[in-house]
């Protein structure tokens, strides 16, 4: 499997077939071939803040 593919699951509680779709196909629906759902392929995550999730200076005790 090339590294360049997204891998997502089926949503339909029958099927949940594991896809494999390439990298081009982020933000676009694709169809799922083993029970023809329509799928929705995630966009690329956008890159993680400097700042920690908390909120305060990671240095604050």
């Amino acid at each position: 499997m090339a590294s360049d593919s997204v891998r997502i699951m089926c949503p339909n509680l029958t099927c949940r077939r594991v896809l494999s779709v390439p990298e081009e196909a982020r933000g676009r629906s694709v169809r799922c071939r083993g029970c023809g759902s329509t799928i929705r392929v995630p966009a690329k995550p956008s890159q993680p803040s400097e700042k920690p999730a908390g909120g305060a200076p990671a240095d604050a005790a």
